[in-house]
């Protein structure tokens, strides 16, 4: 068994790249769940995390969960429900017409467009911007804890019966 924080790079030290560790699985296991809790992402959001480029980007990465054959160690599944709202598709598949995962065209008056051909005017707009900045405020990750809470017992009450 070894430990990352003891192993050296092989070429003499140049490298700050670390190797991945063992049990990355597991750790990206347990990351991805803990998305599934308001308070932890109200935690992230306060901090400033959730508006890193890099955290974003590891988010992006981790969507790779979404893949049935990940998904299905996940006991908190809501929690891709959240990666989702965090960082939205980009909508970079072109054989993706009229889906959600679509990029909206907005030109300069604010007019949303349909024809994608329409570049030069067009700015990006991050769809998880809002959710990042509202998950902040006190208020609302209450309000998302509360939905939350809803729903599991909504769901209990179909799988369970209401005995």
């Amino acid at each position: 068994m070894t430990d990352a924080a003891s192993t050296t790079p092989s070429n003499g030290g140049t490298s700050t790249a670390q190797p991945l560790p063992a049990n990355r699985f597991d750790l990206e296991l347990e990351f991805i769940q803990s998305l599934a809790s308001p308070a932890y992402l109200h935690y992230l959001a306060t901090t400033g995390i959730l508006y890193q480029s890099s955290f974003l980007d590891f988010l992006r990465y981790l969507r790779y969960w979404k893949q049935p054959e990940y998904a299905k160690y996940l006991v908190y599944p809501n929690c891709l429900y959240f990666l989702d709202l965090l960082v939205p598709d980009d909508g970079n598949d072109d054989n993706q017409e009229g889906g959600a995962n679509n990029t909206a065209i907005v030109d300069e008056n604010g007019n949303g467009e349909k024809n994608h051909n329409i570049v030069s005017k067009a700015k990006k707009v991050d769809k998880g911007e809002a959710f990042r900045r509202e998950m902040a405020q006190v208020q609302f990750r209450n309000f998302v804890h509360e939905q939350q809470f809803y729903s599991w017992q909504f769901r209990s009450g179909r799988l369970y019966g209401r005995g």
